[in-house]
Order: C-alpha cells, then sequence, then structure tokens
C-alpha cells in the first residue's frame, strides 16, 4: 500500500468511517473505494471517472478535495489532457472566416437611421399643425351645414309662473329647516374631536406596559428605555405597567411625570375625557 492510499486509510478510520458507509453516500462501489485505498488503479475504470473517486471520497471525508486529486494523479502517474486543445482548433477557425465588409454592415444602420428621422419629422409636424379643441369646436359651430334657422317666440310675460315661485319657496323653506340639522351636525362633530384622548408613553426603564382604548388591547409587551409610544381612544384609556418609576405619560400635550416612584411597581390609571382618573 502506498503513501496515497493509505492516507486515505487513515482519514477514513480516524473518523470512524466505514467504506460501506462511503459507497451508500457516493454511490460508489466498494470494490471501488478498496481499490482506491490499495493503490490498485487498473481495477478502476480510468480517466476522469477515477478522478471523480477521489474528489468524493474527500468530500465525504471533509478533507481537501483539490490536494487529493493532486496526491491520486502523483501516485497513478496519470497525465490530463491539455486544456487549450479545443480552444486552439476554434481560434484557427475563427482566423479562415472572412471579414464582414464594413459598407455592406453599414447600410441597415442607415436606414434604420433615415426610418426614425422621418417619423420624428412626420410626427412634430403634425402636433404643431393639428387644431385644438376649441378651434374645431368653432369650426364646427359657424360651418353653415350645422346652422340652425329658429323661429321667433313671443316675448315672456312679465310675471313671474306661479310654478316658478311655488318651487323656489318650497326650496328656501327646506334649506332653512336642514340649517339647524347641519349646525347640530357641525356641533356634534366638533365636540367629539375636542373629546378626543392622546397619551404619550415614554420609558426610562425597560417596562411591561399593557393599554386598553375604549375596550380593546392596543397594545401589550415591554417598552425598552429610551422609546415612547402615542396611543389615542375616543372615550377612555387604560394604562396598566409592571414598572411605574420608569414611566413617564403626557395627556393631550400636557405631560404628568412618572407615575410611581418605586420601581416594579405595578399601577393601573385611567384616562378619559375629563384628563386622568386616580
Amino acid at each position: 500500500m502506498g503513501a496515497f492510499g493509505d492516507k486515505l486509510r487513515r482519514e477514513r478510520e480516524m473518523r470512524g468511517i466505514t467504506l460501506a458507509e462511503i459507497a451508500e453516500s457516493t454511490k460508489i462501489s466498494k470494490r471501488c473505494l478498496k481499490a482506491l485505498e490499495e493503490e490498485q488503479f487498473e481495477v478502476l475504470p480510468g480517466g476522469v471517472f477515477n478522478r471523480g473517486f477521489v474528489r468524493a471520497y474527500a468530500r465525504f471525508l471533509g478533507i481537501n478535495e483539490e490536494q487529493t486529486v493532486a496526491d491520486y494523479i502523483a501516485a497513478s502517474n496519470e497525465q490530463e489532457p491539455p486544456a487549450d486543445k479545443f480552444p486552439l482548433e476554434i481560434h484557427e477557425k475563427d482566423k479562415s472566416s472572412p471579414p464582414l465588409n464594413p459598407k455592406r454592415s453599414i447600410v441597415p444602420v442607415m436606414f434604420a437611421l433615415v426610418a426614425l428621422i422621418l417619423v420624428v419629422g412626420g410626427w412634430t409636424f403634425w402636433m404643431k399643425h393639428k387644431p385644438s379643441r376649441g378651434e374645431s369646436s368653432d369650426r364646427h359651430a359657424s360651418s353653415p351645414a350645422t346652422q340652425q334657422t329658429f323661429s321667433p317666440s313671443p316675448p315672456a310675460p312679465a310675471s313671474t309662473p306661479p310654478s316658478a315661485s311655488t318651487s323656489s319657496s318650497q326650496a328656501a323653506k327646506a334649506a332653512e329647516s336642514q340649517s339647524p340639522d347641519a349646525d347640530k351636525a357641525g356641533s356634534s362633530e366638533s365636540q367629539d374631536q375636542g373629546g378626543s384622548i392622546s397619551v404619550v408613553i415614554r420609558a426610562k426603564q425597560d417596562s411591561w406596559v399593557s393599554i386598553v382604548a375604549d375596550g380593546q388591547v392596543q397594545w401589550e409587551g415591554t417598552l425598552n428605555a429610551n422609546t415612547e409610544r402615542t396611543i389615542q381612544a375616543g372615550k377612555e384609556l387604560v394604562l396598566k405597567t409592571g414598572n411605574a418609576a420608569g414611566i413617564e405619560v403626557s395627556y393631550n400635550g400636557k405631560p404628568l411625570g412618572a407615575l410611581g416612584t418605586k420601581e416594579k411597581e405595578v399601577r393601573t390609571i385611567t384616562f378619559n375625557t375629563a384628563g386622568l382618573q386616580q
């Protein structure tokens, strides 16, 4: 057994891995794996298959694949095919191909450029001379084909018809009857806006906070230090904290200071439209 095969076997046995486990994972027969360790390279299929077996073996063991392949090539004296064989043939074919005619290749570009100029010029001319909507309507109205002849109608009587006066008085009464309701709606809306509750909660220390606005839980969790949260409610807001000394609040823009003087003090306070309720 040579140095290459002995190294593979030692690396495998150090990890407590059997040839059967490598064969099951890599789909390489146990006979070929054993041939690698015993350096019986004539048993292997040869060529790129051998290097593929070595690479899969090294990958399964977690050792350097490139170094293991290089050790195999040195142990088996296998010669790698030249890498530039096919690119050389391609270069020779490229040299034998005739060069393109520059005059012939530029002709399609010139045609495309001329067509683009014609399209842009035509569109610009049409936009400058396109009649506007007002001019087209004036021409349509002044054309003799569209003019209509009306017979003179008798002058309207000076007095207003009873139906017109009746409809105008009914409209005035409807407006008067609707104005008080509109005033009431506006006053109620202003009252709702004036009665809204806005509370800003600032944390000086990490504090657990629970916020219930109008009967619904808005937020619950730990408010980190140097952070704040703004909550709005329509009628009532209930604030509960597990660290009253670490929380400062403001009600509708008015600072109220800390909720307590002791750390870890549990306190519940309620805000409504009248303010803070102790």
